[in-house]
């Protein structure tokens, strides 16, 4: 299994759980779940080998300098989420818009990957 079909899973149960009733008892599971996602895409993007471990600030610099809007856009993101998963607690709608950022930079490595294909 790719590491993008792993990331989609990671959102697909991300999903699952904020559609619950009571998600909010799931937030820290989400976020976690949100988290390995945006590794495996990063890690996937990057075209990081196996044993390599994602560093937030590193990635975070090679997103930020980049020419795509994506990128930067999600440059930003990337470290704050790596912060939300330190917090003790955090609102749905902050977990929502993790989800969707999240989601919304998946599709968009999947998009490059198939234009170079």
């Amino acid at each position: 299994m790719s590491r993008l079909d792993e990331a989609d899973k990671k959102l697909k149960l991300s999903d699952f759980l904020l559609s619950r009733p009571g998600a909010e008892d799931y937030l820290p599971a989400i976020i976690s779940h949100i988290l390995k996602a945006a590794n495996l895409v990063v890690a996937e993007h990057f075209k990081l080998d196996d044993k390599s471990k994602v560093s937030p600030l590193l990635i975070q610099k090679q997103l930020e300098t980049s020419d795509s809007q994506q990128e930067k856009e999600f440059s930003n993101y990337f470290l704050e989420l790596w912060k939300m998963s330190a917090r003790p607690r955090y609102s749905k709608r902050e977990v929502l818009d993790a989800y969707k950022k999240t989601k919304a930079f998946i599709n968009w490595v999947k998009l490059e990957k198939e234009k170079l294909i």
